[in-house]
């Protein structure tokens, strides 16, 4: 306490300049209409400007919370879409039977990630309780994630497409002409389209999707852009693709439940395929 008395005794001429200072600008801007304008007018700008960044600060700590909420609600729409594929609308709304709905899309957080390993895992904040099973696919708002490896009651690991052990059948959307998605252990942001014959139309810029030939995966899942093609052998393309999904900021995703994936793997196994 006595140094800060001895500050202000110190420095007690400063201080009465700064006050008598401000009681002169408080004179000028109340018997001033001009200087007392602009004062009012400079003070709003400061006050938009601080309310601005204000908010903006708050918005981006809110962006977590957004976020969860529009994948939530990025889950309920393409469920909605589902049911609205499985009616048909004539003179009325009748139910179609040959269309009827075949996924349901559960919005989880991806909790934790790895890109620098051979054999990369996911782990998602979803497990059985929610109803989340081995061998659902995982999909992101960029395109194709993975494959629910194994689940407990609340978390599921998730094999992604940065995986050696993944394999994953896409196709051309140009012209349907399909072949296996393989992962090199090289790049994060590219995989191996392989097994397309050296005859088949395949240029860069093409877009690669989902196949839908396995009970997991839907049809026309966007995996990536062709980025480069070229001969492997006599036989076969080198067909490089860039990933749709960016596995280096992924938070968001929906798991993939296809209802009928038993019976279908069940008869299919009766019938020897």
């Amino acid at each position: 306490m006595r140094a800060l008395f001895r500050f202000i005794f110190k420095n007690h001429f400063v201080f009465l300049f700064l006050l008598l200072e401000g009681i002169s600008f408080i004179f000028i801007i109340q018997f001033n209409d001009f200087q007392k304008s602009r004062f009012m007018e400079y003070s709003r700008n400061v006050s938009s400007y601080i309310y601005t960044n204000l908010q903006s600060f708050r918005e981006y700590f809110n962006l977590r919370t957004r976020n969860d909420i529009l994948n939530t609600e990025n889950a309920r729409l393409r469920n909605l879409i589902e049911s609205l594929e499985s009616i048909e609308r004539d003179t009325a709304i009748i139910a179609n039977n040959a269309r009827r709905i075949n996924y349901i899309y559960t919005p989880a957080r991806v909790i934790n990630n790895t890109i620098n390993k051979q054999n990369n895992y996911l782990t998602v904040n979803k497990g059985r309780l929610q109803g989340v099973y081995p061998e659902m696919a995982v999909i992101s708002d960029q395109g194709v994630v993975g494959i629910v490896k194994a689940t407990s009651d609340n978390f599921a690991t998730v094999l992604p497409v940065l995986n050696r052990d993944f394999r994953l059948s896409a196709k051309n959307k140009r012209n349907n002409y399909f072949g296996i998605i393989e992962w090199d252990g090289r790049s994060v942001e590219s995989v191996k389209l392989n097994e397309i014959p050296i005859h088949i139309d395949i240029r860069e810029g093409d877009t690669i999707v989902t196949s839908g030939y396995s009970a997991i995966f839907p049809e026309g899942i966007p995996v990536g852009i062709v980025e480069t093609v070229s001969p492997s052998d006599e036989n076969f393309h080198e067909v490089k693709v860039k990933l749709g999904t960016n596995f280096r900021n992924l938070v968001h995703v929906n798991l993939v439940r296809y209802i009928y994936k038993d019976e279908q793997e069940s008869l299919e196994k009766e019938s020897g395929l």
